[in-house]
């Protein structure tokens, strides 16, 4: 539950409606909005699956895999 009101306030009347990118459905969409044209039902399903980082087996989060490994300093890109 927010303990706080959202302040948050439209800068023109087509900053309000967009529809998800996944499933179509229509959004409100607010400024500073971080959920990438997605619906929240969707939001979850954008994110990657965790993987195992080919090294160590650490698992790196689907988020961070273009950082690499945490734990040994692996790097996707690295030769």
């Amino acid at each position: 539950m927010l303990s706080f009101g959202d302040s948050r306030s439209f800068g023109t009347g087509d900053e309000r409606f967009s529809h998800c990118l996944f499933c179509g459905r229509l959004v409100v969409v607010l400024p500073d909005d971080r959920r990438e044209g997605s619906c929240f039902d969707c939001l979850a399903l954008s994110v990657p699956e965790p993987i195992p980082c080919p090294d160590c087996r650490a698992e790196i989060p689907g988020e961070d895999r273009a950082l690499g490994c945490s734990e040994c300093g692996w790097y996707p890109l690295r030769g």
